[in-house]
């Protein structure tokens, strides 16, 4: 064989094999019963959230000892974070967000009820940021709640007896944590906003005030930067907008006018550019578009127009380019597809077709790239949920033709059970949507079974982090270590083979 020929042979020998493999068969599920052990329950990941922050899921658990306090692991180190209520009552930690170093959180403290609290991990630095409800001992609380953060700051909804539930802001001190306006003025008066939306330099959220109900509002931070966007319902009832979600220059959501029913709006921040995107289901009924997701160059979501029921619709902005991508159970009757999540080229999604009962579908954005993609419970439907995407995979939860709640995965080619070291163990739990939770390339999951009762496991997605290829002694540089000694060789081989001919 001719030098450079076995020079090229082997070069594509040695990169194959200093090639990871990839995993065919699903990780290992290692499940964790440190917190409550024995057959008594710890709650972990279940009736609150749970949180990935700096390499850790936070969540609240129980055991005999402290009852409902602050966790968090990193699957090798399972610690109470804090027994923050001392007292017999507990803490029962929610409404985690993180900022810089810290979490933060709610807290319940007996006499002063539930209060803003913050931690890095630590039992020393697990501290109460302000008693915000303090007034005559404080007791009810403040209930802070809907978190996001805007530059040095996080925003909130907090409640004070004086002013009722008006927007928060705090840079984690306690002389930082401060009203940012009083939108809806009066003793115990609440302007109670919600749907805290971040979009370039702004929050978005809904607010109620005297004059124009429940309407848009959005924040800079500042009092006077605190502002209506727009009396969309023009008057005092409130358009009641909610679920907003970027696209493009827009914010988009749903609001009624009053006339159009609630319907798909978007807005650019300033009241004449914010318009009624298309009028689905026409006249006053409602076609309640929800659960927006991105894909290429369009917003994709669930509406009704009066005809086909709540199907998968699609829109760039414009009323033209506001269509129906499929009527997946066909005639009027809904396939309520919900749950968008994206994966390579498909969002990924569960529906009813009228056939297969809910189960998993797929969309490229096209009618005929529209399909059912799993068919996992040909019983009564597997109900998928929990989508989460981690290295090449989509993980997801659904029920098995036993009725059991299992851990699955898809690569958009082959769908896998991913099953739990022994049988009878499941998913069985009241999550609040956190139940499948990445923290790098570790997955976080609940777990039930009569022996150790509701606790948490994991696994580790193998796709998630490739091969480094400056690591000493690793495949890749001990193949390319021997491709320059053949190289090298090979040079010598040809010069040996020049001479001669000369």
């Amino acid at each position: 064989m001719p030098v450079t020929r076995a020079l090229a042979a082997a070069l594509a020998l040695l990169l194959v094999a200093a090639m990871p493999v990839r995993a065919t068969t699903p990780p290992t599920i290692t499940v964790v019963d440190l917190i409550n052990p024995g057959s008594d329950d710890s709650y972990a990941m279940d009736l609150s959230d749970s949180i990935a922050v700096n390499g850790y899921l936070y969540f609240q658990g129980y055991n005999d000892t402290y009852s409902y306090e602050l966790w968090r692991t990193n699957g090798t180190s399972t610690t109470l974070v804090k027994n923050i209520s001392s007292a017999d009552s507990a803490s029962s930690p929610e409404n985690f967000a993180p900022m810089g170093d810290y979490l933060y959180f709610s807290a319940y403290i007996f006499g002063q009820g539930y209060e803003l609290w913050r931690t890095d991990g630590t039992e020393a630095g697990t501290t109460l940021v302000k008693d915000i409800n303090a007034g005559s001992g404080g007791a009810d609380g403040s209930y802070p709640a809907h978190y996001v953060q805007l530059g040095d700051y996080l925003y909130f909804s907090a409640t004070q007896d004086t002013t009722g539930s008006e927007l928060w802001r705090t840079d984690g001190t306690e002389a930082g944590t401060t009203l940012v306006k009083d939108i809806k003025s009066g003793v115990g008066e609440s302007s109670s906003p919600t749907y805290l939306t971040v979009v370039g330099d702004y929050i978005y959220f809904t607010a109620v005030d005297t004059a124009n109900g429940t309407e848009l509002w959005r924040t800079d931070g500042t009092e006077a930067g605190t502002t209506l966007v727009k009396d969309i319902a023009n008057g005092t009832d409130g358009s009641g907008p909610s679920n907003y979600f970027e696209f493009g220059d827009y914010v988009y959501f749903q609001a009624n006018d009053g006339t159009s029913g609630y319907e798909l709006w978007r807005t650019n921040g300033t009241e004449a550019g914010t318009t009624l995107v298309k009028d689905i289901k026409s006249g006053a009924a409602s076609s309640d578009p929800y659960d927006f997701a991105l894909l290429g160059d369009y917003l994709y979501f669930t509406a009704d127009d009066g005809t086909s029921g709540y199907e998968l619709w699609r829109t760039d902005g414009t009323e033209a380019g506001t269509t129906l991508v499929k009527d997946i159970r066909s005639g009027a009757g809904s396939s309520n597809s919900i749950y968008f999540t994206r994966l390579g080229d498909y969002l990924y999604f569960r529906a009813n077709d009228g056939t297969s009962d809910f189960e998993l579908w797929r969309t490229d954005g096209t009618e005929a790239g529209t399909t059912l993609f799993e068919d996992i419970n040909s019983v009564s439907g597997s109900y998928p949920e929990s989508f989460t995407p981690l290295g090449d995979y989509l993980y997801f939860k659904a029920y098995d033709d036993t009725g059991n709640t299992e851990i699955w995965r898809t690569d958009g080619t082959t769908t896998q059970r991913v099953p739990f070291p022994l049988v009878g163990q499941y998913i069985d739990c009241d999550c609040y949507d956190t139940n499948i939770v990445a923290v790098g390339g570790r997955l976080y999951t609940t777990v039930y079974s009569d022996d150790i009762g509701h606790e948490f496991a994991y696994l580790d997605e193998p796709t998630y982090v490739l091969p480094e290829t400056n690591r000493d002694e690793s495949v890749w540089t001990t193949a390319l270590v021997i491709l320059a000694g053949l190289t090298a060789a090979a040079g010598a081989a040809l010069r040996r083979r020049g001479a001669v001919r000369t």
